[in-house]
């Protein structure tokens, strides 16, 4: 059950006493009673409050004075206010509205009334969240669907000429290898000739001695290989990218998660290799299991980024310190587990770490939108698991769980939503 947080501020003890009392009756609604608008502007500065209760005379700071300051941070939609006033003259209810209040209600307040006008003010603030919620799912989701493409292009690109490459510089490790044998033999025939008989002989020696060929055709074949191990690992660096970005008409199916696991490892390891040492501890007899693989690496890449940026960040974890992720995949009753853990210093965890309207860290920090695209793909499309542990002293863990035979219906409902 979701919980409401809302700010009575009103001077009068008993008036506000049964407002608390008839607020208090709303499923899930903790109220906190302040007495002036002092007390009303110290509360909001240390608590996100849902709905402001605010009443109009008051000692310091009046009603007005409050809700300007609150609608300085604050709109309408994000934090709706009501305004308490004994008054009932029309210039009052407009200069009320005008000043940012969504609604008023005339003390002495009647119970039903009241309740009525804060659950219509509550129930509008979670439709406008669920709206803008989903609106920046379909975004992510649109704009992770063009980096895929873009991605899936240029791997496509790349990975011709890394091909041409590769098959030159075999050919030409075997040009070498052929023609440095007849060159040695030749250097050994010609040392073996008479100078006097053979004046050529000596300036020939000479020539390979001023050229440095025995030191070249020793360090060329060093050369060749390192640049063919080079290019291979760029080729096999595009495939992982291929694979990772590659898009199905159909991207709901069986997939292996371990295989998913070291894709993303290896399509990300440029983002945390000189911060972090990346282990697995991968079950090979996990099942496949029924799902948007895609959609999945990319919840395991912002899972990775947050664990690694965030223990970064962490003013507990000492300066430099090298971060050893192991990611762990075991299957359990209802599916598979998915286990990311840091054994540094814990992160700070907060309620609101996978909500996206919350998430306000500035990006490279890593615990932003991208542990709430995570959360959507995770528990939103896949209806799975997400959660967040960090005891003292023993790391933080993030772990994933995933029902094993989930059917694409999510994914279908998904793709509609996208289509509209």
């Amino acid at each position: 059950m979701r919980t409401y947080k809302i700010l009575v501020a009103d001077d009068s003890n008993i008036e506000a006493e049964r407002i608390r009392r008839s607020l208090e009756s709303l499923p899930g609604a903790e109220v906190t009673v302040v007495e002036d608008g002092t007390g009303a502007v110290r509360a909001s500065k240390s608590t996100r409050f849902d709905l402001v209760l605010c009443d109009f005379e008051m000692p310091g700071l009046n009603g007005l004075q409050v809700v300007r300051f609150l609608r300085s941070t604050w709109s309408r939609l994000e934090l709706p206010i009501l305004m308490l006033t004994v008054r009932d003259d029309v210039q009052t209810k407009v200069l009320s509205l005008r000043q940012g209040a969504n609604d008023y209600v005339t003390k002495p307040v009647e119970p039903e009334e009241l309740l009525a006008r804060v659950q219509a003010q509550l129930d509008l603030k979670v439709a406008v969240e669920e709206n803008i919620k989903a609106r920046m799912q379909i975004l992510e989701a649109r704009k992770l669907e063009t980096i895929g493409r873009l991605a899936a292009g240029l791997a496509h690109e790349l990975n011709t000429p890394a091909q041409f490459a590769a098959d030159n510089l075999v050919f030409l490790e075997k040009v070498f290898n052929g023609s440095s044998e007849l060159l040695a033999r030749t250097r050994d025939e010609v040392a073996a000739l008479s100078p006097e008989e053979h004046p050529w002989a000596r300036e020939f020696l000479d020539f390979w001695r001023d050229k440095h060929l025995s030191y070249l055709l020793g360090e060329a074949p060093k050369a060749l290989q390192e640049s063919l191990s080079g290019v291979l690992r760029m080729s096999r660096i595009v495939k992982e990218l291929k694979e990772f970005a590659g898009l199905s008409e159909k991207p709901w199916g069986l997939s292996d998660l371990n295989r998913a696991l070291e894709n993303t490892i290896a399509v990300s390891r440029q983002l945390w290799s000189s911060v972090a040492e990346v282990s697995f501890d991968l079950d090979p007899a996990l099942p496949q299991i029924s799902c948007d693989v895609a959609a999945l690496k990319q919840a395991f890449f912002h899972i990775l980024i947050s664990a690694v940026e965030g223990t970064a960040a962490s003013a507990s974890n000492p300066p430099r310190a090298i971060i050893r992720l192991v990611i762990k995949s075991v299957r359990s009753e209802a599916g598979v587990e998915i286990r990311f853990h840091t054994a540094n210093c814990g992160l700070t965890i907060s309620p609101q770490m996978f909500d996206a309207l919350a998430a306000t860290e500035p990006t490279g920090v890593g615990l932003g939108h991208g542990l709430a695209v995570a959360h959507s793909v995770v528990v939103g499309q896949h209806r799975g698991q997400l959660s967040c542990e960090s005891p003292v002293g023993l790391g933080t863990t993030f772990l994933v769980r995933l029902p094993e035979g989930l059917s694409g219906t999510v994914s279908r409902l998904t793709e509609a939503a996208l289509a509209r």
